[in-house]
């Protein structure tokens, strides 16, 4: 009997130590798996950063492989400038005195503005009566204030108009580091000179590179812009679209990768003092078309005037030199009715990309080719333009979520 209990005794016993064991097991498996599942996504997080690192470096890799590219479909060019005066083409000036037309309130009142947030100070002209919705004009690259004369004139009546010189152009201020051009502090400045003004929300208008900043803005605060109007200036990713179609337009940005380099942009666009910034706005393929309203010498100084001076021609192609580390990858929505227009015979921006912006206007969208007409547009056909942005502001248009039409 005894040795009967001591049995069961012993059954319990061995049953309650298998139990224990098959416990620990079954701890010891968890733990395995939780180590293993650890090492696994440590190991995948590995592979994933080292794939984006190859894949980074790769990028920059064709970007620098397509600047020297660009470089050299310059070469002949500057050879032929160089062999018609090599010392005629290695000179350039600073410029002393700004041109008249640069400092002249004619257009508009001059005046300075102080960022808190950056510490930065803008130039800018403005006109009309302060209180008045608040048109906000950008400009592009090689251009400053001045470019916008015609639409400062135009404006006054209805709004105030703002004519604001970009950080690194014209009198505003110019940070001297590749880093201070990063389009979200470009983005920020504009979102800061809105409300510095003392403006909630503003008519937002973009030129070339103010075009881009202008499309940007409007994708990230529209709630900031009441109407967005753009001349000649794509998208960002209907550009992206359309130059991985058509090669032709590749070669035409090849300008693009040239500023990708370091030195060599700002000595080849200051050869025979800057003939490579004079020529595209007077040229008479690539310079505004308008007989009556082609740049005089003085006019064309006023582009020249600041780039000419000690490390001017920097700060401007530190833009370009921050595009790639804003390459869209997707899609991006803008929200507020939106005026496009295009110069019909812009050599460095494809009209036939015009169409492209159309699916990521989810607003009223008008856009309108104008003929015989260079990039330059507004200062090309300033009547044409100023008569269409009149009309485009004057329409009742809802923010919607459809397309419009063009």
């Amino acid at each position: 009997m005894g040795w009967r209990n001591r049995g069961v005794g012993g059954a319990c016993e061995m049953s309650s130590v298998k139990w224990k064991t098959e416990g620990v097991r079954s701890q010891d498996w968890q733990a395995w798996g939780e180590r293993m599942q650890f090492y696994v996504s440590r190991l995948l997080l590995m592979v994933t950063r080292a794939a984006l690192r190859v894949s980074g470096v790769l990028f920059w890799i064709l970007v620098y492989v397509a600047s020297l590219l660009a470089a050299v479909s310059y070469l002949p060019d500057a050879l032929r400038l160089i062999a018609r005066g090599p010392f005629r083409a290695f000179y350039w000036k600073q410029r002393r005195t700004a041109p008249s037309c640069l400092t002249s309130s004619k257009h508009g009142q001059h005046g300075y503005i102080r960022i808190k947030n950056s510490g930065m100070r803008f130039h800018y002209v403005a006109s009309g009566e302060k209180g008045s919705p608040l048109m906000l004009l950008l400009h592009g690259f090689p251009e400053n204030w001045y470019s916008w004369r015609y639409q400062l004139d135009e404006f006054s009546q209805g709004y105030w108009v703002v004519a604001v010189d970009l950080r690194g152009f014209g009198g505003s201020d110019a940070p001297s580091e590749l880093l201070d051009y990063k389009m979200e502090t470009l983005l920020q400045d504009v979102k800061d000179l809105i409300t510095g003004f003392g403006y909630s929300s503003c008519v937002l208008v973009g030129h070339d590179w103010g075009g881009t900043l202008a499309w940007t803005f409007a994708v990230r605060h529209h709630n900031m812009v009441s109407r967005l109007i753009v001349m000649n200036a794509p998208h960002p990713s209907a550009f992206h679209d359309y130059v991985l179609a058509h090669p032709s337009q590749l070669f035409l940005s090849r300008y693009v990768f040239l500023f990708q380099l370091p030195i060599l942009p700002e000595i080849l666009l200051s050869l025979a003092d800057f003939e490579y910034i004079r020529k595209p706005l007077v040229d008479g393929s690539m310079g505004i078309q308008n007989e009556q309203r082609r740049l005089t010498s003085e006019e064309t100084e006023a582009f020249i005037y600041y780039l000419s001076q000690k490390g001017g021609m920097t700060p401007p192609l530190n833009y370009y030199r921050n595009l790639f580390g804003f390459f869209p990858v997707k899609a991006q929505d803008v929200l507020v009715p939106t005026l496009l227009l295009w110069g019909e015979l812009d050599v460095f921006l494809e009209a036939a990309m015009v169409p492209e912006m159309k699916q990521y206007v989810h607003a009223p969208f008008q856009a309108e080719i104008i003929q015989h007409a260079s990039h330059w547009l507004q200062q090309d056909h300033p009547e044409e333009v100023n008569r269409i942005m009149r009309h485009f502001l004057s329409q009742e248009m809802p923010v919607s979520t459809h397309h419009g039409h063009i």
